[in-house]
């Protein structure tokens, strides 16, 4: 089922590829490469982008919907425990979370929807003057291959061509707490995959750079910049990204389907996907990305002008956000957001244009977070 895939491969620490880069020759390249990769998707309409502000409520009814919805997927699913939140773009919100037994850990892990966060810092940096999309990575960190090549840009949509470090076999074996630097050495070890540019593939190793560059330029670690630029400026409550080498006592165990398969260790994810929280702050945020709070919105619609196509068909990438593009029945699902897992654990938040409707869901186990949140719109829509 597509949606399975889809949660499986945004992961915010594991993606299912071939360590060891056996199937390609690391190539030298002394400028970026024309795109040459499946054709990106149509610009997108302005509508999508109008969040109204209309006073709106959730009816009984519908929340009682959203309420069977809920306990139907997570049915499906076996998932230990999960969380989500609808919430109406002109008010009205609806939450329920439930675990197998009774926790104290309020909050849920979102793998690689963090991206977003990084790339919205970033983002910020280059209103301020303090950054450029055009920027190239060897003025920070040289000793990367074609670092002289790639720039901002391609790491914040994944056409750098640099090897994710999280897919090297012999990391993953070696288990424990991995370093950013641990992570750039072994990506470098393998050699670039591609010219900038050129194609596009998925690389936590991209995000764990810029989240150095965050560091550089806004003399701050990733976790509190995070902290200051979002978490703040929206007023948020129960969200945060994680400190290096914190072991969070407050998120919902990972639960991995295998029983030898050892959950990641969080905070490695750092500015790949270093966020947990509750759905409900999800949904403020890309209501705060969304209507201005956070990025001019000429910068946020730029994160949306060019949309290259990811693993499965209809889902697609621009910088540090997702676009869903899917046929689903007698309707066509277009979402605007980000989606992340990691072997124990899933998570999507998105803006539904047709429904006017945020919604974040992030559960334990290995089910898939997008069907469960597209269930709750159908729910939603009925």
């Amino acid at each position: 089922m597509r949606w399975i895939l889809i949660a499986g491969l945004c992961a915010g620490a594991a993606i299912s590829s071939p360590g060891f880069a056996a199937d390609y020759r690391p190539v030298t390249c002394a400028a970026a490469a024309p795109y040459v990769g499946p054709p990106v998707h149509a610009p997108l309409p302005d509508a999508v982008f109008a969040v109204p502000t209309v006073p709106t409520t959730l009816s009984a009814d519908t929340a009682a919907k959203l309420d069977a919805a809920f306990a139907k997927a997570r049915a499906a699913t076996g998932a230990p425990a999960m969380t989500a939140a609808v919430s109406l773009a002109g008010g009205g919100n609806w939450t329920r979370t439930e675990a197998t037994a009774p926790s104290p850990a309020p909050l849920f892990y979102w793998a690689s929807t963090g991206k977003a966060f990084t790339a919205v810092v970033v983002l910020q940096l280059v209103e301020e003057g303090k950054l450029s999309l055009d920027d190239p990575l060897s003025r920070w960190r040289p000793d990367m291959p074609n670092a002289k090549a790639i720039t901002i840009r391609h790491l914040l949509n994944h056409t750098s061509g640099l090897f994710s470090g999280n897919e090297d076999l012999r990391l993953r074996k070696q288990g424990g707490p991995v370093t950013p630097e641990q992570d750039f050495k072994v990506s470098a070890s393998h050699g670039a995959m591609f010219c900038p540019g050129e194609r596009w593939r998925y690389s936590n190793t991209g995000y764990g750079l810029l989240g150095r560059i965050i560091e550089q330029v806004d003399g701050v670690p990733y976790d509190v910049a995070v902290r200051r630029r979002i978490v703040n400026r929206l007023g948020l409550k129960d969200l945060r990204a994680l400190a290096p080498g914190e072991v969070p006592a407050d998120v919902a165990p990972l639960a991995p389907s295998d029983p030898t398969q050892k959950p990641m260790i969080l905070a490695n994810a750092y500015a790949a996907g270093g966020i947990i929280g509750r759905p409900e702050a999800m949904n403020a945020f890309w209501r705060g990305l969304l209507t201005g709070e956070l990025l001019k919105p000429e910068t946020m619609r730029g994160q949306f002008a060019t949309l290259y196509p990811m693993f499965d068909p209809g889902t697609f990438y621009g910088l540090g956000v997702m676009v869903f593009d899917i046929p689903d029945g007698d309707r066509r699902i277009l979402w605007l957001g980000h989606a992340g897992g990691t072997p124990g654990a899933g998570a999507v938040a998105f803006y539904a244009p047709d429904r006017k409707a945020f919604v974040s869901v992030a559960l334990t186990g290995d089910g898939s977070a997008v069907a469960t949140a597209n269930l709750l719109l159908k729910a939603l829509r009925d």
